[in-house]
């Protein structure tokens, strides 16, 4: 019997690294540029010549500024109200499909659900997200935001790379926690 299934997983998890590393060096290379390295010397660090990463990396950072930043907020707004829309109705697929691949891995269904059902259980029925703000660094988004439910309002946090897949979710009782990001 052939083995398909995790075959394909593997593959999967590959390419999702190779997204994932992709991403780490686009910011790596946006630090340095901002620090003042040059073309030559990126195009030295890699092995290809300054005009080879200065194409490369130059287009990767139009990716940024073809959609204003503006048009990204708003998106990460709707995937946020879809998440938490999910989340109250536990509807887990949605949510592994607003993730990626590791990301969905790592949050398991009763992972996801113990914590969810540990936060109604201290503050009640989720009503709305209360508060929020999106801030931007480089290549992630962090959506910071307050929720508003029956008898309480837990913090948390969640992490979106750049083509606005979510990377971490954290989710606390009370604002006294630190935030991780």
């Amino acid at each position: 019997m052939k083995k398909y299934p995790s075959e394909l997983d593997s593959i999967t998890n590959a390419h999702q690294q190779v997204l994932d590393a992709s991403a780490q060096l686009e910011e790596a290379v946006r630090r340095a540029r901002q620090s003042g390295v040059t073309w030559q010397q990126i195009g030295d660090a890699m092995g290809v010549s300054k005009q080879a990463a200065s194409q490369r990396f130059q287009q990767a950072s139009l990716k940024l500024t073809d959609k204003s930043l503006d048009s990204i907020t708003k998106e990460i707004e709707q995937i946020t109200d879809s998440f938490f829309t999910a989340l109250d109705r536990e509807d887990i697929s949605t949510l592994h499909s607003l993730m990626t691949y590791m990301t969905a891995r790592q949050l398991s269904q009763r992972k996801i659900l113990s914590i969810w059902h540990q936060t109604k259980e201290a503050c009640g029925d989720f009503i709305e997200i209360s508060n929020s703000r999106i801030e931007h660094n480089g290549t992630t988004f962090v959506y910071t935001y307050r929720l508003r439910h029956q008898w309480g309002e837990p913090v948390g946090q969640i992490l979106f790379n750049i083509r606005q897949q979510i990377t971490g979710w954290v989710i606390f009782l009370d604002d006294s926690a630190e935030l991780p990001w």
